[in-house]
């Protein structure tokens, strides 16, 4: 009959039913639109326009730096051990000029050295002192201000012999400044105000205006760090016990002739099973 309203109470399984088939509708039109578009099983129309805008954007300098961190990692004898990597607002402010492998002048010592950052941050080995003031090392994690370990590098495992495996994937040693009954911290993270006003304005800045930022940075930092000796020998500056360590590896660590290795071997040999 003309002017009769339209049935609304349809039973609530059309209307998934339905959409159901809304969902499949809009799956196969995207997985064929991709098919004929961009995929190298069908005809790829669109392909050659992507090359096209992927090499108008691709930058040299960020090639270089993939190839520079590729060279960084196969020039070490030993295997670099992939480690999680905290987001640049919650790294120390070394992070801006210097890698994740800051030493590189001394082939001789440079994995030794870069080794350590897995342990502590720079400002551990590279901390000035200051007048009147003790410095007392800790663990330090950007997202825990009181971390509890256990902490990487503390123990062995003991079916392995290997270092014991860890949750903590973020604490490290750091300096902290003493004052009485509180204790600052002597590193900046990147958030820091003036890191972040440094980032912005760097590329306005001539060369000697940014050296002139940086030693600001460099407040109570030393150029060359501490002797190996400092740490690996008892009554170091690191308090092993204290900071957790297991007793064989706090005796590991203590008699460890680092700086005997160093100096007095000019030569490593590789051993000739290593080769091909």
């Amino acid at each position: 009959m003309s002017g009769k309203p339209k049935r609304l109470d349809h039973p609530k399984s059309v209307y998934v039913i339905g959409f159901i088939f809304k969902i499949i509708t809009i799956a196969v039109l995207i997985g064929v639109t991709y098919q004929i578009t961009f995929s190298h099983h069908g005809p790829g129309l669109l392909i050659p326009v992507q090359k096209k805008i992927a090499a108008q954007q691709r930058s040299a300098i960020m090639e270089e730096v993939k190839r520079q961190e590729e060279y960084e990692k196969h020039r070490h004898f030993h295997n670099v051990v992939e480690f999680p990597v905290l987001p640049e607002s919650s790294r120390p402010i070394c992070y801006i000029c210097h890698s994740d492998y800051p030493h590189s002048k001394n082939k001789k010592v440079r994995a030794l050295l870069n080794m350590h950052t897995q342990f502590f941050v720079c400002e551990t080995c590279h901390i000035e002192e200051r007048k009147e003031t003790d410095i007392v090392y800790k663990w330090y994690n950007p997202y825990d201000e009181d971390p509890a370990g256990p902490f990487f590098g503390t123990s062995y495992n003991q079916e392995t012999g290997n270092l014991a495996e860890v949750e903590d994937q973020f604490s490290k040693i750091a300096p902290y400044f003493s004052y009485g009954d509180t204790m600052q911290l002597a590193i900046k993270a990147q958030d820091a105000p003036l890191a972040k006003d440094y980032m912005n304005v760097r590329d306005q800045l001539t060369p000697e205006q940014r050296d002139n930022v940086k030693k600001k940075f460099h407040i109570n930092i030393k150029a060359k760090g501490h002797e190996c000796k400092a740490c690996h020998s008892k009554n170091g500056i690191l308090n092993f016990k204290k900071l957790g360590f297991a007793i064989n590896r706090i005796v590991d660590l203590e008699q460890l002739n680092i700086k005997g290795m160093v100096t007095k071997y000019e030569k490593f040999y590789i051993p000739k099973l290593f080769s091909e």
